[in-house]
C-alpha cells in the first residue's frame, strides 16, 4: 500500500570544520563543491517530486553536516525548489541544523524566509574543555545569541543538543550544562550518550590511553540525572534521547519512531519508502555526477525486518510498543510470539507491561533489552 504521506530530509554533507567524534557523511568542502552540490541537489529534488506524485509532505528536515556553513540564500533556493517541485502541506513543520557560531541574524532572517519554523542547535556541552574534547568552534555565548537570532525573526521553536558520557566529562560539567539550558527560551532538548564510532580522531585518542571515558556507572548516573532535572523544569522524555516541552515533539523525528514514510535526499541520505527502504551514495563525485540514480543498498522490507523495526522503535518511546496494535498490524500474537523473552525481561525486572503496552523501565541500557526481541 503507498502511503499518502512522508517526511522529507534534506542532506548538506559541509561543515566548517570536523568534529571529533562524527562519523556522518559530512567534511570542509572547497568553493566550487558547494555550487555543484546545490546544482545536484537541485535536479534530485526535481526528479523525486515527480517520482512521489501527489503525496503529501508532512515535515521537512534540513540536517547535516552543518547546513548554516551553505552560502546567503541557499537555503532559500533550495526549499523554493523543493515547493515548486512537491505538494508542501501549509502547517509543515520545517526545521534546519545550525552550529551556535555560524547562525547570525542573516541566516535567521533568510531561514524565516524559506519557512524554517523550527532550529535545531548543536550545543553539546557548556563546559569549554568539552567542547575543545570534541572539537567544537563555539561557546555558550554563541549558543544564547544564536537563539535570540531566531526568536527574533519569529522561529520560535529550537532545539539544543547536549552530549552525555564525554572523556573528561564530570557529573559537575553535566549539571551546570543542564541548569544553563533549561534556562533558555527554548521548548526541546536532545542529550545523547556519546557512541564511539570507529576511525574518528575521539575513538583512536581513546584507544590510544590518550583520553578515557566516564565509568560506565557515572555514564548511567549522568543520564538519570538528566532524565529527572529536565522532568522537574517542564522537558519530559518521549524518547531515549529526546525532551520536549508539551506540545513541542520534533514531528520529523516521531514520523521516524512510528515507522512513517520518509524520503532522503542528498548524499549519504537514507529512504524509506513504500516499504523499500535504500541509501544514497557518499561518494560526492558518484552524487555530483547522476544524482538521480546513486541509490545503493536497496532492500525491500520482509514481514521479518516490519516486526524488528516496529518493536525496536516502539520501545525506544516513553509510549512503548502497544500489542494490540502490533497483533493488527501483523496478524499476530505478540505475547505467544516472543514469550519466552518477556518472560525473561519481566524477571529481571527489566520490562512493564501495563493495560497492553510494554515499556521498558531503564532507558539507558535499552539497546540491550531491545536485542533480546532479535
Amino acid at each position: 500500500m503507498l502511503s499518502s504521506k512522508f517526511a522529507l530530509y534534506i542532506h548538506i554533507p559541509f561543515c566548517v570544520s570536523k568534529c571529533s567524534y562524527c562519523d556522518f557523511c559530512s567534511f570542509v568542502p572547497k568553493e566550487k563543491q558547494v555550487k555543484d552540490y546545490i546544482n545536484a541537489l537541485k535536479k534530485e529534488i526535481i526528479t523525486a517530486g515527480q517520482r512521489v506524485g501527489g503525496r503529501l509532505v508532512t515535515s521537512v528536515y534540513i540536517g547535516g553536516g552543518t547546513p548554516s556553513t551553505l552560502p546567503p540564500n541557499a537555503i532559500v533556493e533550495i526549499m523554493d525548489c523543493v515547493r515548486e517541485h512537491f505538494i508542501v502541506l501549509n502547517a509543515c513543520s520545517v526545521t534546519i541544523e545550525a552550529n551556535p557560531n555560524t547562525f547570525d541574524k542573516n541566516k535567521a532572517k533568510e531561514y524565516m524566509l524559506a519557512g524554517c519554523s523550527r532550529l535545531s542547535l548543536g550545543l553539546q556541552s557548556h563546559s569549554p574543555h568539552i567542547l575543545k574534547i570534541l572539537n567544537r568552534a563555539h561557546n555558550f555565548d554563541d549558543c544564547e545569541k544564536a537563539i535570540q537570532n531566531a526568536l527574533f525573526y519569529n522561529i520560535q521553536d529550537i532545539n539544543v543538543d547536549i552530549m552525555l558520557g564525554v572523556p573528561n566529562q564530570t557529573m559537575k560539567d553535566v549539571k551546570e550544562t543542564l541548569k544553563r539550558v533549561v534556562k533558555l527560551p527554548i521548548t526541546h532538548i536532545s542529550a545523547y550518550g556519546l557512541i564511539c564510532e570507529p576511525n574518528t580522531p575521539l575513538t583512536r585518542s581513546i584507544e590510544q590511553n590518550k583520553l578515557s571515558l566516564p565509568p560506565e556507572e557515572l555514564a548511567v548516573d549522568m543520564y538519570d540525572y538528566t532524565v529527572k532535572f529536565l522532568e522537574k523544569n517542564g522537558f519530559y522524555r518521549y524518547e531515549i534521547s529526546n525532551f520536549a516541552k508539551t506540545g513541542y515533539e520534533s514531528e520529523h523525528n516521531l514520523n521516524y519512531w512510528k515507522r512513517g514514510s520518509y524520503l532522503g535526499l542528498g548524499l549519504g541520505a537514507h529512504s524509506f519508502l513504500d516499504g523499500t527502504h535504500w541509501q544514497n551514495t557518499e561518494n560526492f563525485k558518484e552524487y555530483i555526477k547522476n544524482p538521480t540514480l546513486c541509490q545503493k543498498d536497496i532492500e525491500r522490507e520482509t514481514i521479518k525486518t516490519a516486526k524488528e523495526e516496529t518493536i525496536m522503535l516502539a520501545l525506544r518511546t516513553t509510549q512503548g510498543l502497544n500489542i494490540k496494535e502490533y497483533n493488527e498490524m501483523f496478524d499476530g500474537n505478540f505475547l505467544q510470539e516472543y514469550r519466552s523473552v518477556l518472560e525473561k525481561l519481566l524477571k529481571e525486572n527489566l520490562i512493564e507491561i501495563t493495560n497492553g503496552v510494554i515499556r521498558i523501565k531503564n532507558m539507558y541500557i535499552s539497546n540491550s533489552i531491545i536485542a533480546e526481541f532479535f
